[in-house]
């Protein structure tokens, strides 16, 4: 008998069980039947499916919420506030309630109300989502939460700062990449001993400042050596052209070309 007793006790809260998840059950099959009909627009057999999914189960967020917004559909704002009301009496956390109340005290004109749980969804969502970006414009607008106005002039303010050190960077990106072109130029045209057109390319590398040391002092010996070997070469070519005009008896010109290429030599001297 004691051993009978014991399973019967045992059995009795399995059963419950078993018919509580039957019923649960049988309440989300009417909210989706009522999900349904609402996608057609028939708000009066959701609004039954929803009536009837809460009556089974009487702690159904969702089908509260649902309730409220085919309420909030047909005109009747107060049944809708109460269903909003009573998601959030079971589940606090149910964060479309907010944004729901939030929407009606809002076309009321009741600002405090609004505000209150415009606000509510703005700190319980997560950053970045929809409606949190919602609820965070809808409070700036309503200028009744001052610490949105300060955090979206703050960011404002880093972006414009991001923005900022962006372009300074790829314009010295830039800068550096031009100098860059401007030096090989210059080296080509040194390894051809084309000296005239490395040293004007070195002198352009080194005008242009670039916001990088080791470019600017590569520029800067190649400008010298380039600077070096074109007066070397113009002192050759003027002592060559002053014999030239001495073996034609015009020493005027021979006096000219030798004093051009003693110059020359000067400057090298003076470089070195």
């Amino acid at each position: 008998m004691m051993i009978f007793l014991a399973i019967f006790l045992l059995v009795i809260p399995l059963q419950n069980s078993a018919a509580d998840n039957l019923m649960m059950d049988q309440a989300r099959t009417y909210r989706a039947e009522g999900y349904r009909l609402q996608s057609v627009g028939d708000l009066r057999g959701a609004l039954m499916h929803y009536q009837k999914a809460v009556q089974i189960d009487p702690y159904y967020a969702e089908a509260h919420n649902d309730l409220g917004v085919i309420y909030e559909a047909m005109g009747d704002d107060e049944d809708a506030m109460a269903m909003y009301q009573k998601v959030l009496e079971l589940e606090p956390g149910y964060l479309a309630a907010y944004t729901n109340l939030a929407f009606i005290y809002e076309k009321r004109g009741d600002i405090k109300n609004a505000t209150l749980y415009w606000r509510k969804r703005f700190e319980l969502g997560q950053e970045g989502d929809y409606w949190w970006e919602v609820s965070r414009q809808h409070l700036l607008k309503l200028g009744t939460y001052p610490q949105i106005r300060k955090e979206i002039l703050e960011e404002k303010a880093a972006r414009l700062s991001r923005e900022f050190i962006y372009k300074r960077e790829q314009e010295r990106l830039k800068l550096v990449e031009e100098a860059q072109l401007h030096f090989d130029i210059g080296d080509k045209a040194f390894r051809e001993r084309d000296y005239e057109a490395a040293r004007d390319e070195f002198q352009t590398v080194l005008s242009l400042n670039p916001p990088k040391e080791s470019l600017k002092k590569k520029a800067r010996d190649f400008y010298k050596q380039a600077q070096r070997f074109l007066l070397r070469e113009q002192a050759y070519t003027n002592t060559k052209n002053a014999l030239d005009y001495m073996n034609k008896s015009d020493y005027l010109s021979a006096g000219g070309k030798l004093k051009d290429a003693l110059s020359a030599v000067f400057s090298i001297t003076r470089e070195n």
